[in-house]
Order: structure tokens, then C-alpha cells, then sequence
């Protein structure tokens, strides 16, 4: 016979598991409600952020001394006069009233006035989850960047964040309004206060990329390596660039690939190359100063999608690698980069004639794949980019032209004619462009001096940069 217990224990099981039931149905429709206030909230906000960021920024140029208080009061209004369909902020003072002290609201008012108070609970309650007020932020970020540097605002908005990151150390260096909406904003929640220090410091980052980059020292030390030559060296250097000589050279390979065919003799004229391939630091000032090169400002019609695509944000590429070759980079990103500092991209021609350094051999410094570990990184000495100019200089003294990273050049891909016009710039038009010098992904034959490649000139990869060209001296 079984025990009362026994008996009762089935009833337990099935009582047990109805609860756990109701308590996961319960959290799923809480977590529901939540999520769906939390979309609500932040189409709210979507629906006016670029005119309220506009309108901060505005205050913070003027000078006003509490911008962000403002511009919440403003974005407040025009939301109500959105979903309320009031034209007057007198309108909600009733309803004002009765949140603050109690005070009775007039009978016509009450529905209005319950639907002001839904408005500002769900902005309360949504504000103050870290994830939502994050989320809110990044989703704005790119919006307020380009805002700052449209109005030429970065140093008006560092006052601004240093007020604010002073205030968060310190309440007593608040300033009272600007303490108000602290606690208002944050209810003081330890999690969100932290958050909001980080993001602030953050965008002082993004603002200010040149001076959290690199120690100075270092980037002198790689700087002078592109820039200095051998008190012995016959070749003429001007920052950072080497001056190549006009003459003609034979461009091509009779034993190579057949593009390469046929071997012939092209003129080419004197002209200037980097000594280097473009740096992650140095695209990073340039997106500084130019931002149409950010990764999130970049025309999507002149990239595969994968543009930047090792960098976290706008201006904040992988971190300890910026002394490496730019990678992610379509040929009409190289293209604007190069213009942008009144250079070029280097023709096909000038390229090979500067990866052959006057010598009518397999690589600029001879015939033998044996030496390669010495001047280029490919898969027999590298898993990815290198920090450029590590290794021995060619007899040119231009680094990694053979390996590290394949290089775009200016021409459109095409099998060679016989007899090409001084100077060739290739087709008019076409499919691909031209890449040159082999990466680390590359066995030896890809590095060869004539070896040629070719890509959409939107593509990007990670074994994809370049160099620049110039017909007059840098000087």
C-alpha cells in the first residue's frame, strides 16, 4: 500500500511542472514586453535623432553652458508634438504638475495626460538599461561624428566631454542642472554611470585618433625608416618617396604566366614612388581628416561590403597593428587616398619598372626564391601582414615590393600588346584592376617582379593595400 506521500507525489509533479510552466511563460511575456517597449522607445528616438543632434552640436558651438539639457527638452517637445499633437509646451504643464507634486488634472485632460505620462515612463524606463542606452548610442554615433566635422566642432566638443567626464569623478564639479539630469538619466546606477565614461571617452578617441595612437617615439622610429636612405645611397629620397628615372626597361616574362607575354620594351617616364606601402596609421590620419574614408561614410557602391573590415569603428583600427599595411581597401579607396595628398596610384609600367630596380632578373635582387626571406613576407615567413619596411630594402630602396601585401596600380586588366605607347596606362575601360607584388598569403612565383594579378576594383581583402605615385617631387 502506498504511503500518503507516494500517493500525493504524481499530483506534486504535475502542480510542479504547471508552475515552472506559468514562471517561463511568465519572464518569456515580461522579456516581450520589455523588448517591444524597447523598439518603441528607440523608433522614438530614430525618428528625430539626426535634427536632435544637429540642434546639440549647434548649442555646444555657442557656447551654451548645458547643451544636453536642452536639446532633451527640445527632443521631449517634438516628440509630443508628435504623439500627443500638441503645438505649445504649455499644453503638457498639467500634466506636469500632477507627475511632480500631485496635483489634480482637469477632467478633459486626463486621458491626454495618462498618455504624456506612458511616454515618459517608457523614456525613464528604458534609459536607465545599459543595453538599450548603448545600443542608442552606437546607433547614433556615426550621425553625431559626421556632425562635428561638418561644423569644425571636435574642440568645442572636447570642452564639452571633458565637463562631462569631470562631473561623473566628481559631483561637487557638476554644475547643478547638469547634476539633475545625471540622476534624472542614469538614477546614479553604477553600470550605466560607468557606460557612460566609457562611451564618453570613446568618442574623444574617435575625435581625437592621433593622439591615442601611438607612442611618438615609435612612430618617428617608422617614420625615419621610409624616409631616411644610407649616407651611401645614390638615390634621391624626399619624404618618404624614392624618384625612379626615365628610361626604358623590358616589362614582362617570357617562362611566366601568360599575361605576362610577350617581354617587351616599354618607356617610361621619371616619376616619384613611396617608399613604403600605406600604413594603417597612415590611413587612419587621413580618414581623420577626409571622412568619406570611414568605414561606416565610405560609398557603398565603391566596396564588396567588407570595407575596413578589421577595424571596430570609424576610427579605430585593430589595435597594436597600425604600423601594418592597410588591408581591406578597394582600388577606389587607394585611388582617393593618394589624390588626397596630391599624389596617384602608380601605372602598372611604373610599377614593374620600379619592382625590377634597373635589373632584368626574377626579383629585384636576383633569380633565387632562396633570398625572398630576406626582402618580402609570404606564407614561407608570415600568417599575416607585417609592420611594413622590417626587412632589407630592394636595390631601388623600396620596401616589401615583393610580398607582404598585393599593391593596386592605376590600369584596367588586359593581355599585353606587342608594342605599347611610351607610358601605358592600359585600356580604357574594363572589369578588373591591376594588383602587383605577391602577399603573405603567396608562394615565390606571385612575387615575382613581373607576376600580375586582378580584382573587381571593389574588392577588398586582407592581403590587399597599396602605394602611392607623384609626377612632381614631394618637396
Amino acid at each position: 500500500m502506498k504511503s500518503p506521500m507516494f500517493a500525493r507525489l504524481p499530483r506534486l509533479i504535475h502542480t510542479s511542472k504547471r508552475a515552472l510552466l506559468l514562471s517561463v511563460f511568465g519572464l518569456l511575456g515580461a522579456a516581450l514586453v520589455a523588448w517591444g517597449a524597447t523598439r518603441t522607445f528607440s523608433n522614438l528616438a530614430k525618428e528625430f535623432r539626426e535634427q536632435a543632434i544637429k540642434e546639440f552640436v549647434g548649442y555646444v558651438v555657442k557656447g551654451e553652458r548645458y547643451p544636453m539639457v536642452h536639446e532633451i527638452y527640445e527632443l521631449r517637445y517634438r516628440i509630443f508634438q508628435s504623439k500627443l499633437g500638441i503645438n505649445n509646451k504649455s499644453e503638457t504643464k498639467a500634466c506636469s504638475r500632477h507627475r511632480a507634486f500631485g496635483s489634480e488634472v482637469p477632467e478633459d485632460q486626463i486621458d491626454f495626460c495618462r498618455r504624456y505620462d506612458e511616454l515618459v515612463d517608457l523614456a525613464k524606463q528604458q534609459l536607465i538599461l545599459p543595453k538599450v542606452f548603448e545600443y542608442l548610442y552606437y546607433e547614433t554615433e556615426p550621425f553625431l561624428i559626421r556632425e562635428i566635422e561638418r561644423r569644425k566642432a571636435r574642440d568645442a566638443i572636447r570642452v564639452w566631454i571633458r565637463q562631462k567626464l569631470r562631473c561623473l569623478k566628481d559631483k561637487y564639479r557638476c554644475g547643478r542642472d547638469e547634476r539633475g539630469l545625471l540622476v534624472r538619466v542614469t538614477s546614479l546606477d553604477p553600470e550605466l554611470l560607468k557606460l557612460y565614461h566609457t562611451l564618453l571617452a570613446s568618442l574623444e578617441k574617435k575625435l581625437f585618433p592621433e593622439e591615442a595612437m601611438l607612442p611618438l617615439d615609435f612612430v618617428d622610429e617608422m617614420e625615419s625608416r621610409c624616409t631616411l636612405l644610407p649616407k651611401d645611397s645614390a638615390h634621391q629620397v624626399v619624404s618618404g618617396m624614392v624618384f625612379v628615372s626615365e628610361g626604358p626597361f623590358r616589362m614582362g616574362s617570357e617562362s611566366g604566366e601568360a599575361d605576362e607575354r610577350p617581354l617587351r620594351n616599354v618607356l617610361v617616364k621619371g616619376f616619384w614612388i613611396d617608399r613604403c606601402e600605406v600604413t594603417i596609421y597612415d590611413f587612419l590620419k587621413m580618414a581623420d581628416a577626409e571622412p568619406i574614408l570611414r568605414k561606416s561614410t565610405f560609398p557603398r557602391k565603391f566596396h564588396n561590403g567588407r570595407y575596413l573590415a578589421n577595424w571596430e569603428d570609424d576610427l579605430q583600427p585593430p589595435f597594436g597593428q597600425e604600423l601594418q599595411p592597410v588591408t581591406h581597401v578597394s582600388w577606389f579607396a587607394a585611388r582617393y587616398f593618394c589624390n588626397a595628398l596630391g599624389k596617384r596610384l602608380p601605372s602598372e609600367a611604373e610599377w614593374e619598372k620600379a619592382a625590377r630596380a634597373g635589373a632584368e632578373k626574377v626579383y629585384s635582387f636576383g633569380d633565387d626564391p632562396a633570398f625572398l626571406v630576406d626582402y618580402g613576407w609570404y606564407r614561407k615567413n608570415a600568417t599575416a601582414p607585417r609592420p611594413a619596411a622590417e626587412l632589407m630594402p630592394s636595390p631601388l630602396e623600396l620596401f616589401d615590393m615583393h610580398g607582404n601585401v598585393r599593391e593596386w596600380v592605376w590600369d584596367w586588366y588586359e593581355s599585353y600588346t606587342p608594342n605599347p605607347d611610351p607610358d601605358p596606362l592600359g585600356p580604357q575601360r574594363g572589369k578588373y584592376r591591376v594588383l602587383r607584388g605577391g602577399s603573405w598569403k603567396d608562394g615565390p612565383e606571385q612575387l615575382r617582379s613581373a607576376s600580375r594579378d586582378d580584382a573587381s576594383p571593389a574588392q577588398t581583402a586582407a592581403d590587399i593595400g597599396f602605394r602611392c605615385a607623384s609626377d612632381q617631387s614631394p618637396e
